[in-house]
């Protein structure tokens, strides 16, 4: 067995970190088992599976984070995640009235601080997105972890998938990672990738920007983020793919990651 190292740390990994986060299963699909008409399907690089549960392999990384890293230094960010999660859930008709998220409303009077942690919690999707296709992950995003002021080439963005919110779909699953790479030389000119939760799409874009409406770039350096939107079926991106993104989802839902 091959030994990794924290991509955080550089400490031995010996942590599997989500790819479809926990609590975005429990809050679309319960806690499980998943079976009979609840059968979750995962779908990932052309192959279907049956997801037992939320704590179930098939939707967490290899081993590659500490359990430092992991737990205590991290919690943080992956608390932020969740309080903004569940309040754009349980308020989604004034989110899509408006299409702007204000982060006072969901985090309150601490909202500069845990934007900030929210931030980080994306920056470690990246990171553990990169890992696992094996691309370093850049330096300026393992050490924003670990500052309360930082530069990054990472923006982050936030759009509504119109079709999951017309057709109601319950859907949860990672967006693929794209490789931008310059054709004459092969070097790598940035990368994006990202997750969904149900109509709400966050897409992590380093040194590459789109001309396309997906919303304003956040580096936790505003109090409101306005969201974009795309069309699911129908749109194909392009680049270099790397491993096919998995979701994960039921005889009726579906996730992806």
């Amino acid at each position: 067995m091959v030994a990794h190292s924290c991509w955080i740390c550089g400490q031995p990994s010996d942590t599997s970190e989500h790819r479809i986060k926990k609590s975005d299963l429990v809050q679309q699909y319960g806690t499980g088992p998943y079976r009979g008409t609840e059968t979750l399907m995962h779908f990932k690089a052309g192959r279907v599976s049956k997801v037992q549960g939320p704590d179930s392999a098939l939707v967490k990384y290899r081993k590659d984070l500490c359990g430092q890293c992991n737990s205590a230094f991290t919690k943080p960010f992956d608390l932020a995640y969740e309080q903004f999660i569940a309040w754009t859930m349980t308020n989604d008709e004034e989110v899509l009235r408006h299409r702007v998220i204000d982060f006072e409303p969901v985090f309150g009077h601490e909202w500069e601080n845990k934007q900030r942690d929210l931030f980080k919690f994306f920056a470690k999707c990246f990171g553990c997105r990169l890992t696992e296709a094996g691309q370093p992950v850049p330096a300026d995003v393992v050490d924003l972890l670990s500052k309360t002021g930082f530069t990054t080439a990472l923006y982050v963005t936030f759009l509504v998938n119109e079709d999951v919110r017309e057709l109601d779909i319950q859907n949860v699953g990672t967006e693929a990672l794209v490789v931008h790479r310059e054709r004459s030389t092969g070097d790598d000119l940035g990368f994006q990738c990202g997750h969904s939760v149900g109509w709400l799409t966050m897409m992590y874009w380093y040194r590459h920007f789109p001309m396309e409406p997906i919303g304003s770039r956040w580096i936790a350096n505003s109090k409101h983020v306005y969201l974009g939107w795309r069309r699911m079926f129908g749109s194909s991106a392009s680049g270099n793919i790397d491993p096919a993104s998995p979701s994960a989802s039921p005889h009726g839902r579906r996730s992806r990651g």
